[in-house]
């Protein structure tokens, strides 16, 4: 199982067990946005997805394993371009940052990588 990443007190939470031994809860409920609220039901992470980053601004045969989730892609965006947090308990405000994985210094995105269609070759690299 996943890390717990919040913490929630609902009836109806199953995560550390069923209601029939009682224990269907993960934790106590924190506050999860500006105003204090609160946001059940979100305890842990669901089942593991693999991320693959396919960019010219990607870093080569690199492997991140910091700890990331759907929302890191939103918080990406957010980041990038200077939009801000959704807000309202969204959980782009907690998510993993996917900044590992990306080398916007590297000078590789000035060219194009041309591949035959049919077998995927590289036809080779072409200036813009």
């Amino acid at each position: 199982m996943g890390p717990i990443a919040n913490q929630s007190n609902a009836s109806d939470d199953e995560l550390l067990g069923s209601k029939a031994f009682g224990t269907n809860s993960c934790g106590t409920a924190k506050p999860s946005d500006g105003s204090g609220g609160l946001q059940n039901g979100r305890c842990g992470y669901g089942p593991r997805l693999p991320l693959l980053v396919i960019s010219s601004y990607s870093r080569r045969n690199y492997v991140d394993h910091r700890l990331t989730d759907r929302s890191s892609i939103l918080r990406f965006i957010e980041d990038n371009w200077n939009l801000g947090r959704i807000g309202n308990g969204s959980l782009d405000a907690i998510a993993g940052t996917l900044d590992g994985l990306f080398d916007f210094d590297d000078t590789r995105h000035i060219y194009r990588l041309f591949l035959d269609p049919l077998t995927g070759q590289v036809l080779g690299p072409d200036t813009k």
